[in-house]
């Protein structure tokens, strides 16, 4: 009995953090390195409304560096401010944007798709170890090369128009 009270007082939790990207201490790549893909420079947005975010603009700030700026958060927004500065990497052929925000000195990561105005987002669960099992980059895009080979490893896909 105390065992399913204890699994009844966690359950809002779950469905809470359900979905939300974690902040990372370790980038998914390394910053500076890889060259931006121009075609997420832009305003985009979802009617998604329990997603982080809404509303992003995201401009270059260098041959390497995004600046992007939430401009409508989403019921599920739960990060300091609304400024990041956003990198991409690629692991075993998938695009990935990760994003450090001005306030934090966490990163947050995404799998990303697009296909002219059209940008597809994912949510990246770490299936093998976790977010405990991450110690550095390299240990992260390890987490992540594997975790791809599962399923659930991209889940909340959100589906962005370029405005």
């Amino acid at each position: 009995m105390k065992k399913l009270i204890i699994l009844l007082a966690m359950l809002p939790a779950v469905l809470l953090f359900y979905g939300c990207p974690v902040g990372l201490d370790h980038s998914a790549g390394t910053p500076g390195t890889e060259k931006i893909d121009k075609a997420l420079i832009g305003t985009w947005v979802t009617d998604k409304a329990e997603h982080e975010f809404k509303k992003v603009t995201i401009t270059k700030i260098d041959d390497f560096s995004y600046k992007l700026v939430v401009e409508e958060k989403g019921e599920m927004y739960a990060v300091e401010g609304d400024e990041f500065t956003g990198w991409i990497t690629t692991i075993k052929g998938q695009k990935f944007l990760y994003a450090k925000p001005t306030a934090e000195d966490k990163y947050y990561l995404y799998h990303y798709e697009v296909d002219g105005k059209k940008l597809v987002t994912h949510d990246v669960s770490l299936l093998d170890g976790g977010v405990d099992a991450v110690k550095s980059t390299e240990t992260l895009r390890k987490q992540i090369e594997t975790s791809l080979g599962m399923d659930d490893c991209l889940s909340e896909e959100t589906t962005f128009t370029k405005q």
